[in-house]
């Protein structure tokens, strides 16, 4: 029973150490911005990731997003495009939450989003403009649904109506990126725009599911128990 009970000890922290959720963020100053984006993504460490510029209402395969109040079902397509070179990070299109949703620049300004990722990613970035602490408050972030501090904790965030700058996150070790959510404490009371969003995708033989270990690990105490009834 002694073994039988390392070894459940031994699945479930496997387990727990798979569920966690291990993520670097990095925020970068708006001074990383540049109209060469070649030489703006070797800056930002994203060469070689896929690239969405919202150009298109289609957005890049396995990449979705739904808003958070008012809340909108989660789609692949843009219901707009919107020109705001200004604000942007690459060709001049971008993502607000503005039109309740409807990516147009007016109100009513939809509280947060979140970006989901089918099958999960390494690496995400994003470049942020007109996030203004002094309107939508303190601004959350999430990943995989868990509270990860706020835009504002990191030095690089700058308040503006302008360019906020760039938010990277790299999932660390084995862990996957499923979703990122960016949340105003105010409701409806700042308008935001994203643009050049970078993803890394995971490699085919990524981390095994908590599920999976699991049944390894019953597996090894099965095994457990044959060699146990072998001996006898």
């Amino acid at each position: 029973m002694k073994k039988i009970s390392q070894l459940l000890l031994t699945s479930s922290l496997l387990v727990a150490s798979a569920a966690s959720q291990a993520s670097l963020i990095t925020f970068y100053a708006p001074g990383v911005y540049s109209s060469d984006t070649s030489a703006m993504d070797a800056a930002l460490g994203i060469t070689g990731y896929e690239i969405e510029s919202f150009d298109d209402t289609q957005l890049i395969d396995g990449l979705s997003y739904s808003f958070i109040n008012p809340d909108t079902e989660q789609s692949t397509e843009l219901v707009n495009t919107l020109s705001y070179p200004g604000f942007s990070w690459d060709d001049g299109y971008v993502l607000s939450n503005g039109n309740g949703g409807n990516n147009r620049w007016s109100s009513t300004w939809v509280q947060g989003i979140t970006f989901f990722f089918e099958d999960g990613i390494t690496g995400f970035g994003a470049g942020m403009a007109n996030a203004e602490t002094n309107y939508g408050g303190l601004h959350a972030l999430r990943i995989n649904d868990q509270d990860y501090g706020y835009l504002e904790d990191h030095a690089g965030f700058a308040s503006s109506s302008g360019r906020n700058g760039y938010l990277k996150i790299n999932a660390e070790g084995n862990e996957l990126i499923h979703s990122v959510t960016i949340l105003s404490s105010r409701a409806n009371a700042d308008g935001i725009v994203f643009d050049h969003l970078a993803i890394s995708r995971a490699a085919s033989a990524a981390v095994p599911e908590p599920a999976s270990i699991a049944l390894l690990a019953l597996g090894l105490i099965g095994g457990g128990f044959s060699r146990r009834l072998m001996k006898k």
